[in-house]
């Protein structure tokens, strides 16, 4: 595993997770469409408002965050 999704409840604060799936891909963009498959779930199930996505292999930096009422952006 090499992305870890972090649903969050406040899109301004990093530490309002409120659920954390782990997608299993290699591949960002898998997991950026794994997270927006989820999406929906964590919203109803969770009141998630956005997502983010940790790069395990990176120390845990985010690097891919959607708003659900935004455009997805992309960390370096």
């Amino acid at each position: 595993m090499r992305y870890q999704i972090e649903f969050l409840r406040r899109p301004s604060d990093e530490d309002s997770v409120c659920l954390t799936r782990e997608p299993g891909a290699r591949d960002l963009r898998i997991a950026e469409f794994q997270a927006q498959a989820w999406s929906a779930q964590a919203q109803a199930a969770h009141g998630a408002r956005a997502w983010q996505i940790r790069d395990l292999d990176k120390n845990g930096r985010i690097v891919s965050v959607e708003l659900f009422d935004g455009a997805m952006q992309r960390v370096y």
